[in-house]
């Protein structure tokens, strides 16, 4: 992790890394992607005469961007989690509002337990966000950081999926109640887990430090490990809340500190988690009539796991900045082609000849989202501060992610009220564009660099 290791320690680390650490991780991020497929397949049955649970489209608005509302307050709780309990036992944490978010779903007979469900669900999702990267990157080597990274957001579509495959054909508190499993299993797995290194250190818990060492970096020289780690936190320990605040005024930090909180409003303004949250119903309203548009929500689900996996593999083959732009572009193009659909079926155009395009374009989108805009910003906000910063950076990123989806999730039905299928994903399209220029001219390539480096470097810039 911080110095150079022979061949076969660091085998046995990168081998360690990618079963125990991402295996965990995943488990808890898979259920973040239980809760965005949620909406997909019961908006639709929630709005439907024969729902039990009657609600109106504004209730229904409200039920699925309450996730994001409630991730504001998980973003600031989960950071203070991490300043003082610690990343990994923030993860634990996080564990717990996800229960009792299914609970909520499983016992629900009127729309108040689901606007408390998905509050809840919010809450734990922005203090997983505050706290898996940094998890990862205080444990992770260099070498394999933002393909473990990119491997735990592979959860997220993972997740969906199942959860899209369950909501054809089960109904939803049973649907809850299979969710719940993962997440009991989760809890138990990091109960018995070490706290990072990092954490340790700070708190002058230093033989439990080398103890964690040791596990994390198994066969691994820990004394020579462990005076490099203490040396590099030693050098940003002993200054209190507000000195640390202060430091973001540092040239170098106020750069990283806007970049990332663009990074994250960007990866939710554009409206791309919209798609996935009424992905049935913009197929239906596309008239894709060739299979049943849940059925095709699957299949583009279950496809779309190509997306988290072409970043596990070339996030460090190909660096952070140039996946980040190649997605973005395949993104414009994919929601481009959308609205192309609509605009040819007013036309007059055969149905039979657009649903083909309407299923690739959706398909499309969803690829190149997980492919770079979704999981680069949490792998760029774990290398770009020290450690004694991230958790403050984490807050910020993670609030600015939060209100900035729970607007773009509550505004989804007025827009698309007010500019029809014909302009909103082409609407969303120019922001992406417009965003374009801060890709290329503003974000680091940080790839194969341990965190030091990267701080070196970034003062040394300065």
């Amino acid at each position: 992790m911080f110095l150079t290791r022979t061949g076969n320690c660091r085998c046995t680390f990168l081998l360690r890394s990618a079963g125990h650490l991402t295996g965990r991780v995943t488990l808890l991020i898979t259920e973040v992607g239980f809760m965005g497929g949620w909406s997909s397949p019961y908006s639709e049955k929630l709005t439907s005469p024969e729902s039990t649970i009657k609600m109106s489209r504004v209730e229904l608005s409200w039920v699925v961007s309450l996730l994001n509302l409630g991730r504001l307050l998980g973003a600031i709780s989960g950071s203070l989690c991490v300043n003082y309990l610690g990343s990994k036992t923030s993860l634990l944490a996080s564990a717990v509002p996800t229960a009792m978010c299914w609970v909520f779903v499983v016992i629900a007979d009127n729309v108040w337990w689901l606007y408390g469900s998905r509050f809840l669900g919010g809450l734990s999702l922005g203090m997983l966000y505050s706290s898996f990267s940094l998890y990862l990157g205080e444990v992770a080597d260099p070498s394999i950081r933002g393909t473990l990274v990119a491997m735990s957001m592979g959860g997220v579509p993972i997740g969906t999926f199942v959860m899209s495959t369950m909501g054809a054909y089960l109904s939803m508190d049973v649907s809850a109640a299979i969710c719940l499993g993962p997440c009991l299993i989760a809890m138990i797995l990091f109960l018995w887990m070490p706290e990072s290194p990092h954490h340790l250190i700070t708190n002058e818990q230093y033989e439990k430090a080398k103890l964690s060492i040791q596990w994390y970096h198994r066969g691994c020289d820990v004394e020579t490990e462990f005076a490099s780690l203490k040396k590099f936190i030693d050098s940003y320990s002993g200054r209190t809340f507000l000195e640390t605040l202060k430091e973001f005024k540092t040239p170098c930090y106020k750069k990283s500190m806007l970049l990332i909180l663009f990074l994250f409003a960007y990866s939710q303004v554009t409206g791309v988690n919209n798609v996935f949250f009424y992905m049935e119903a913009i197929l239906k309203n596309a008239q894709v009539t060739m299979i049943q548009p849940s059925i095709a929500v699957v299949i583009i689900l279950g496809v779309g796991i190509i997306g988290p996996c072409g970043s596990m593999i070339l996030m460090d083959r190909f660096g952070r900045k140039l996946l980040m732009i190649v997605s973005s572009i395949g993104a414009i193009i994919s929601l481009c082609s959308l609205s192309l659909v609509f605009h040819l079926l007013r036309s007059g155009f055969q149905s039979t000849v657009l649903e083909g395009l309407s299923i690739i374009s959706v398909l499309c989108l969803y690829i190149n989202v997980f492919l770079g805009i979704l999981s680069t910003p949490p792998t760029i906000l774990s290398e770009l501060f020290p450690s004694h910063l991230k958790c403050i950076a984490a807050c910020f990123a993670s609030c600015v992610a939060g209100i900035s989806s729970f607007i773009s999730a509550f505004t989804y039905l007025p827009l698309l009220d007010l500019l029809t299928e014909l302009y909103v994903f082409f609407f969303y399209a120019l922001f992406i564009l417009f965003g374009l220029p801060v890709l290329m001219y503003c974000v680091p390539e940080t790839k194969g660099l341990s965190l030091q480096e990267i701080q070196r470097r970034l003062v040394k810039k300065q």
